[in-house]
């Protein structure tokens, strides 16, 4: 029963595109991310029935015009046939009943309109230079089917059109140009992302995909420099008291986390909990101090360490791999690198002092 149900979709789905959605002509995005990285079209078919398929070099059919012919169901999936520029029918595969498909080549074509605002968009990209590394020019622009622009350099750094000018314009305040080269290396380094965060930031971010311990860097419009510390706690037991970090029995200590507040402006102590049906996730953010900059300065980067999350039910360990240690120590870099041509925030000097009476 299911599957006639999804025959008779796809019959009314291959009926609906043939009439609306697919216009009859497209072109083949040259500009297309894979298509840069790997010289190919992939996953064009040759024969639906016998699920026959090829990848045409992009040296050859690169920027050629194909048309819409016909939508049909075989083998369980969706297909489109298209007639391209120099004659050859090949087809392309939407989506199938019995299994996911690998990869829509769907997203290869673009209207003949959304390419040429694309061509003119990259030609103007291509004479961009960062400021105060002359020497260093626009190497590639990838755009995607939903016209999301990514600018590589010849130095390798990539940068999303979306914050480009906000990137170039931060460039022009480092006015050395072997610092600039230096905050690029570690961009690059790390993958470090580069947005404009909330309230129109600027925000230099590390990838937080399995690391408990994080540090971002934000650039406020008025230009003060304020890092932050992420501590991420993933398990089954919530309420967190406390952590420690510990290494070679040097240990730092938090505060207790409890006195964290949803949200304070002023102290940056922010608190989040969140469950999903796997685990518990809590989330402690406060600016980066001097107390935990030495602490991490400190740390053996050849070495693991160990956080420690202190709960009310059980205490739980999670390990800070050696690349994290690189990766914090890095921005700590970072942010030294930006405070010498940017301000410091009030309130992370403020912690400072704070930390240092503390100390007396």
């Amino acid at each position: 029963m299911k599957r006639t149900i999804f025959y008779l979709a796809l019959m009314l789905l291959s009926n609906f595109i043939s009439s609306t959605s697919l216009a009859d002509e497209f072109i083949l995005n040259k500009y297309d991310p894979n298509v840069i990285k790997t010289g190919e079209y992939s996953h064009f078919y040759t024969d639906p029935l016998t699920d026959t398929k090829i990848s045409l070099p992009a040296n050859k059919y690169s920027a050629m015009k194909v048309v819409f012919l016909d939508s049909f169901v075989a083998n369980d999936c969706l297909f489109h046939k298209f007639n391209l520029e120099n004659g050859e029918i090949f087809y392309l595969k939407e989506q199938c009943f019995s299994k996911e498909i690998e990869f829509n080549g769907l997203k290869y074509l673009i209207r003949p309109d959304q390419y040429s605002e694309i061509e003119k968009n990259v030609q103007d990209l291509k004479k961009i230079k960062i400021p105060n590394l002359n020497d260093v020019v626009v190497k590639t622009v990838t755009v995607t089917k939903d016209n999301i622009y990514e600018v590589t350099f010849s130095n390798g750094l990539q940068i999303q059109k979306e914050y480009l000018n906000d990137f170039l314009n931060l460039s022009k305040k480092i006015t050395n140009p072997d610092d600039l080269k230096l905050l690029i290396h570690y961009m690059k380094k790390h993958q470090l992302s580069f947005t404009t965060g909330y309230d129109n930031r600027y925000l230099f971010s590390m990838d937080n995909s399995t690391s408990p311990l994080k540090i971002d860097i934000f650039i406020s419009t008025n230009l003060e420099v304020a890092p932050v510390v992420d501590i991420t706690y993933k398990g089954t037991k919530a309420l967190i008291k406390k952590f420690t970090i510990n290494q070679n029995k040097a240990t730092y200590s938090s505060i207790n986390t409890r006195f964290y507040t949803i949200n304070s402006n002023k102290e940056l102590t922010i608190y989040e909990l969140l469950f999903t049906k796997q685990e518990v996730i809590e989330k402690y953010r406060f600016y980066l101090d001097k107390k935990i900059t030495d602490y991490i300065k400190w740390l053996n980067d050849k070495k693991s360490a160990k956080i420690v999350f202190y709960g009310d039910l059980q205490d739980v360990s999670q390990k800070i791999t050696r690349k994290n240690i690189v990766q914090l120590k890095d921005m700590i870099n970072i942010n030294e690198l930006l405070t010498k041509y940017f301000k410091r925030s009030l309130v992370s000097l403020e912690k400072d002092k704070d930390e240092e009476e503390d100390d007396d």
